[in-house]
């Protein structure tokens, strides 16, 4: 914290119309119990407020907020031959990062406790927490409504709105974030006023301002919008990775290319990119030559935004990342499946991050509804794929993995299996169900190799992942659904 951002911040404060429950102004000194006690109340009532900061600010007038100055030094200071600010960090329960500040203000002398928010219990001075009640500082025990609330503060503030670089000046967020592409994302002309483009970040919650009247930037805005991801701190290999490879194995790469701009402005260029460089092939139809591309677009879009936003932010030294090779592609990010794998086409939408997913669904990039998969599956199916491989990797990364076309009898028994089980999730979810006719057509079998198909169910109903819709129908009409169905 700078000077310029001190003053910023008395100054912010002092235009509050009275004390509040997360700031305490004082004239002069006062006895270190006191101040102890007070940094229980302040940081305790920070976090059941939401505020990251609870402040003490001595040389201010408590009921007219006219800056006065003050004698309290803390430097001097002393509590039983111990200095103030060790003997006050020792004494709070647990530890926090208290902070003293001192500047001068038009002469006058100005000294600020900065104090943090109370993160995963209730903080203590001499073994007893304390909570402010308007400007009154009262012990906790007292008030079990606001120690509930307090309990439930703890731990609430969800990742992708944690502050990623703070104290900011308005033209340093416009530098930083890519308001033109906001704008453009969202069809929408750039407002020739700054301010309007500030106001609407603050919406999004890019951006909040703080206590200093200056600008925080959010996870969610720097991976959103960030010129270059790597400028912010804890989010510097959150950008995305796409390395091509020469064959089938990670030997030998061709290229690794690094998008550092926030996904709604790089998301597209990812995928022209990608789509230009996976396996082609020249085909003709009714003496027509084009070109069939591996895999169908749509599925690979699918995929990488459920990468991006069902990442682990919190997670630190892993990209999301596409890997290509010959034969297939894998998509990786951060963080374990948030749903059983086995029912990952027909479950709600569960998000790590619901507002990074709100934004990505407002300006088209991907589905909020919960129907990537649904798609990913039918996608490949229509285009006679074996169903995309989903891994939970260690509880720690979760990897899907697109195969491109093989001949059927190249096609080992687990991806069958597989590619059976997921149209069959897909089916029921429409209100359909699988027969043989389906999966011939799936797996581009011709009639007189049926019998392939059958072998593919019975070994899908020997594993439990199908079952017969009726065990009496005839084996040539029989139906099956998925083993949860």
């Amino acid at each position: 914290m700078d000077n310029d951002y001190l003053r910023n911040l008395v100054v912010e404060l002092t235009k509050y119309p009275k004390e509040t429950e997360w700031i305490e102004f004082k004239k002069n000194k006062i006895d270190p119990n006191k101040i102890g006690e007070y940094i229980s109340a302040l940081s305790n009532s920070a976090a059941i407020l939401g505020k990251e900061k609870a402040y003490i600010i001595w040389g201010i007038d408590d009921e007219t907020h006219i800056i006065e100055g003050t004698n309290f030094y803390y430097r001097t200071e002393k509590k039983g031959g111990e200095e103030l600010e060790a003997w006050l960090s020792r004494v709070i329960e647990p530890r926090i990062d208290i902070n003293f500040k001192e500047i001068e203000i038009g002469g006058k002398h100005i000294t600020i406790l900065v104090i943090p928010r109370a993160q995963i219990q209730p903080i203590k001075f001499s073994g007893i927490e304390y909570i402010r009640i308007g400007s009154n500082k009262k012990k906790l025990k007292d008030f079990p409504s606001k120690e509930r609330s307090l309990w439930r503060s703890f731990d609430t503030t969800l990742e992708e709105l944690k502050i990623s670089e703070d104290s900011k000046k308005a033209k340093e967020v416009l530098q930083l974030l890519n308001y033109e592409a906001y704008y453009s994302k969202l069809n929408i002309a750039v407002p020739s006023n700054y301010r309007k483009i500030i106001g609407d970040f603050i919406d999004e919650k890019f951006i909040v301002k703080n206590d200093a009247g200056l600008y925080d930037i959010t996870n969610m805005g720097a991976l959103i919008l960030a010129h270059d991801i790597t400028k912010f701190s804890g989010l510097s290999h959150k950008y995305v990775r796409v390395i091509w490879y020469k064959d089938n194995t990670k030997l030998q790469t061709i290229r690794e290319t690094k998008y550092l701009e926030g996904y709604a402005v790089s998301f597209e260029k990812i995928i022209e990119y990608v789509m230009t460089i996976i396996p082609q092939k020249e085909v003709i139809e009714n003496g027509i030559r084009r070109s069939e591309i591996s895999y169908p677009e749509i599925a690979i879009r699918e995929l990488l935004a459920n990468c991006l936003i069902h990442q682990n932010i919190a997670q630190s030294g892993t990209s999301p990342m596409i890997e290509i090779f010959n034969n297939r592609i894998e998509i990786s990010n951060a963080g374990a499946p948030l749903v059983a794998i086995e029912r990952i086409v027909d479950t709600v939408a569960v998000s790590r991050n619901e507002n990074l997913a709100g934004f990505m669904h407002k300006c088209g990039i991907c589905e909020e509804r919960g129907s990537g998969y649904d798609k990913v599956v039918y996608e490949t199916s229509k285009n006679n794929l074996i169903a995309p491989k989903v891994e939970n990797q260690n509880d720690m990364f979760t990897k899907v993995t697109l195969y491109s076309k093989v001949p059927f009898d190249m096609i080992s028994k687990e991806d069958r299996i597989r590619t059976c089980y997921m149209h069959a999730c897909y089916l029921y979810v429409q209100g359909e169900c699988i027969n043989n006719n389906v999966l011939r057509d799936l797996f581009g079998v011709p009639d007189k190799q049926r019998y392939k198909i059958s072998r593919i169910i019975k070994n899908a109903l020997d594993s439990g992942c199908i079952k017969a819709v009726d065990d009496e129908t005839a084996p040539r009409y029989m139906k099956y659904i998925p083993f949860w169905g």
